[in-house]
């Protein structure tokens, strides 16, 4: 049974994912280069691969947030960690990035996915953080 106050940021965050990969592929000067480590290969490989890129997330991010906020029940705590985890991670990752910080060229597609991303990192863990603390589970325990 789906928990709707995770599946809708885990759904934004699906659709954020898929424009800022469409931006991507139509922008492959853009390569993921978290904290100035650049992967060999092109962005379409990345992207493959599951690497992301300097505009986009790898792949597995969403669809391991659709699948918990889909899978784990409203009562479920492992979901709400899982999405807020991967929130967190989004709000990292991005920020990592050197795109994030005007330190590579962007067209405007591509600069907006820095805020897409962002915020749908801050939706995901509000959700997930909100669930837990409704659940009497304000952190690991």
């Amino acid at each position: 049974m789906a928990d709707p106050m995770l599946a809708a940021p885990a759904a934004l965050f699906v659709a954020v994912s898929a424009y800022a990969a469409a931006v991507a592929v139509q922008e492959p000067v853009i390569p993921g280069e978290p904290l100035g480590i650049h992967v060999p290969g092109t962005v379409r490989t990345h992207l493959l691969l599951g690497l992301g890129s300097g505009v986009s997330a790898p792949w597995p991010m969403p669809v391991a947030a659709a699948w918990a906020s889909l899978r784990g029940d409203p009562g479920s705590p492992a979901a709400a960690r899982t999405v807020a985890g991967i929130g967190a991670a989004l709000i990292l990752g991005t920020l990592v990035e050197p795109v994030t910080w005007g330190r590579r060229p962007a067209s405007r597609r591509a600069a907006a996915t820095v805020p897409l991303h962002l915020l749908t990192g801050v939706a995901m863990v509000s959700a997930g953080t909100h669930r837990l603390r409704q659940l009497g589970h304000p952190g690991r325990g």
